[in-house]
C-alpha cells in the first residue's frame, strides 16, 4: 500500500546500537530485519531512509554508540550507494507510568559529548547526523518527572517570558536557567536515578498498570530479559486485563500485530460506482482556531471513518478528490463553508451521510447539508464571486469610537482608491482594496458591520485588513472582534443544477 504514494522519506526506529540494548528496552525487531527491510525500501524506489536512535537508554555502553555508526554504514550499502541515510538521534528522557521511571537520565554535558562522538564518527557526505536540542531534553526530563515543585518553576519560566518552547528558534534557555535559580531547582537532582522504594506523585492516577509489574519490567531490563506480546503469547499480568470486562483479544496467528488497511492508499477496484457530492458545514466557536490544513484534515478524517471511500487522483502521488471553496483564515467563524468530493457511492442517504460523518468532527464543526452533484457540474471555483461577513465590534467602544468608525466608513466607500499593507510571504506590500468592497453598512446599536467581498481573479479583501486599514483597528480590538463568515454568494447563472444546490443550501 505504501508503494503507490510518493516516496519521500522512510523511518524506522532500531532504538539502540546493538541488540543487547534493544533486549533491555524490549524492542523485538532485530538488526537483520531491519536491514532486510531497507534492502526492499530502496529497491521500492526511496532514496532516503531515516533511522532513529535514543542516547543514554538504561544499560547503554560505547559499543552501543559504535553499534549506531556501523548500522548507518549497512543501511547506506543495502542502498548500495546511492541513497540517503539520515541517523537521528534523541535523548532518552525517563517517563512516568513506565519500567524506566526509576532511572536517571543523562546530563546536558553527557549529551554533548555522545553528539561529538557521531559528529567526528559519521563522515560519509551520504549520512546525515541530526540531534535533538540537549537543553530542550534537559526541560523534558525535569517536567515528565516533576510533582509539586514543577509548577512554580512553569509559572516562573512564564512570568518571564518563555513562550512556544518546544520551537528551536524561540527557546529561551537562559530564562528557564534564571527560573531554575528562582525556584531553588537543581537540575543535577531531578535527573538522578530514584530509589525503589519512592512513592511518586503521579501514583495517584491508575493506568491499569500496575506498579509491581513494573517494577518487575525494570529487573528484567537490567537482566536483557525480554517481554513478549500478549496479543500472541501468554498472558504478562500486567493489570490492565481483569480477563472479564477488560481483556486484550488475541490477534489470530496470521495477524500483524496493529496492522491497518492504509486508508490513504486509494481505492481499490470493485469499490462500486463514483459519486459526486457537494457539502457545507460550519466552522464555528473553537474550530475557527483551526487553520485551513487543520479543517482539510479533520474533515477527510472523519467522513473515511464514517465510512467513505473517497476516489482518488491518478499518477505519482494519489490524492483524495476533494476540492474546497476557499481557506477560511485562522480566528475567522464560518455558518456555511463549501467543499465537493468525489467518492465510491456509499449507498446511503445523505442524511444518514451527514450524521455519520458529524459524530467524527471536532466541536465547532457540523455538516450541515449534503447534495450530490449533477454531471459537468460547475467547480467551486467557477461558481464563487463574492463573500458575506458579519464583523462583531468589541461592545466596549464608547460612542467617540463609534462616530470614528462611522466617518472612516463613509469616506472609504466614497473613495475611488483605498491600499493597505499587506504580508506576503514575509514581505510587507500595498494592496489595493477599494474595488474589492462591493458594500459596508455600520448598525451603530449593536456595533456591527455587514461587509460584502468580490472574490474573483483579483482576490478579495481580508476582513482583519479591512478592519485594520480602514478604520485603524488595534491588534488588541482586532482580536475582540468577532468574525462571522454569514454568506458565500455565487454567479448569477451557474448551470441547471449547481445554482439551485447553491441556493438550497445558503438558505
Amino acid at each position: 500500500a505504501i508503494r503507490r504514494v510518493r516516496k519521500t522519506n522512510f523511518t524506522l526506529a532500531p532504538e539502540a546500537g546493538s541488540q543487547r540494548l534493544r533486549d533491555i528496552i524490549n524492542k523485538g525487531n532485530t538488526e537483520e530485519e531491519l536491514l532486510a527491510t531497507t534492502t526492499r525500501v530502496f529497491a521500492a524506489g526511496w532514496k532516503s531512509v531515516k533511522l532513529y536512535f535514543m542516547l543514554g537508554l538504561p544499560g547503554e555502553r560505547e559499543e552501543d554508540l559504535e553499534g549506531i555508526a556501523d548500522l548507518a554504514g549497512k543501511t547506506l550499502r543495502t542502498a548500495q550507494n546511492r541513497g540517503q541515510v539520515t541517523v537521528s538521534l534523541s535523548t532518552f528522557v525517563p517517563k512516568a507510568h513506565t519500567p524506566f521511571q526509576w532511572q536517571r537520565q543523562i546530563s546536558v554535558g553527557e549529551i554533548a559529548e555522545r553528539q561529538d562522538y557521531f559528529r567526528k564518527r559519521l563522515k560519509n557526505r551520504n549520512i546525515a547526523v541530526k540531534w535533538h536540542d540537549s537543553r530542550m531534553s534537559l526541560l523534558e526530563g525535569i517536567l515528565s518527572r516533576g510533582g509539586e515543585e514543577a509548577a512554580p518553576l512553569v509559572e516562573a519560566a512564564y512570568r518571564l517570558g518563555c513562550r512556544f518552547d518546544g520551537w528551536s528558534d524561540r527557546l529561551r534557555f537562559d530564562l528557564w536557567e534564571e527560573a531554575f535559580r528562582l525556584t531553588g531547582i537543581k537540575t543535577e537532582d531531578s535527573l538522578q536515578a530514584r530509589p525503589s522504594a519512592e512513592v511518586f506523585p503521579w501514583e495517584r492516577i491508575s493506568t491499569g498498570v500496575s506498579r509491581e509489574f513494573l517494577a518487575a519490567e525494570a529487573e528484567k531490563a537490567e537482566k536483557g530479559e525480554k517481554t513478549s506480546d500478549c496479543r500472541r503469547g501468554d498472558c504478562s499480568l500486567c493489570g490492565v486485563c481483569d480477563h472479564e470486562k477488560v481483556c486484550v483479544v488475541t490477534a489470530p496467528a496470521d495477524a500483524p500485530v496493529g496492522g491497518l488497511d492504509s486508508t490513504y492508499a486509494g481505492g481499490s477496484e470493485g469499490d462500486g460506482p463514483e459519486k459526486a457530492l457537494r457539502i457545507r458545514f460550519t466552522k464555528l466557536g473553537p474550530a475557527k482556531y483551526l487553520s485551513h490544513l487543520e479543517i482539510s484534515a479533520a474533515l477527510s478524517r472523519a467522513m473515511l471513518l464514517g465510512g467513505i471511500s473517497f476516489v482518488y487522483s491518478q499518477g505519482f502521488h494519489p490524492h483524495p478528490r476533494i476540492s474546497f471553496a476557499g481557506a477560511t483564515s485562522v480566528g475567522m467563524e464560518s455558518q456555511g463553508e463549501f467543499v465537493d468530493i468525489r467518492i465510491h457511492d456509499p449507498q446511503a442517504e445523505e442524511t444518514a451521510l451527514a450524521e455519520s460523518i458529524n459524530r467524527y468532527l471536532p466541536s465547532g464543526m457540523e455538516i450541515m447539508a449534503i447534495r450530490e452533484l449533477p454531471p459537468r457540474s460547475f467547480s467551486l471555483s467557477e461558481l464563487i464571486v463574492g463573500f458575506t461577513y458579519e464583523l462583531l465590534l468589541p461592545e466596549d467602544l464608547d460612542g467617540t469610537e463609534i462616530d470614528r468608525i462611522d466617518k472612516s466608513l463613509r469616506l472609504f466607500l466614497e473613495a475611488e482608491h483605498f491600499s493597505v499593507t499587506r504580508e506576503t510571504e514575509g514581505k510587507r506590500v500595498p494592496k489595493e482594496i477599494r474595488p474589492l468592497v462591493a458594500n459596508a453598512t455600520l448598525d451603530r446599536p449593536s456595533h456591527r458591520i455587514i461587509l460584502k467581498a468580490h472574490f474573483g481573479p483579483q482576490g478579495t479583501v481580508r476582513p482583519a485588513e479591512f478592519l485594520t486599514g480602514v478604520f485603524g483597528l488595534s491588534s488588541e480590538a482586532l482580536h475582540r472582534t468577532r468574525i462571522v463568515k454569514i454568506g458565500t454568494d455565487v454567479a448569477g447563472y451557474a448551470g441547471p443544477g449547481d445554482r439551485k444546490i447553491f441556493l438550497q443550501e445558503n438558505a
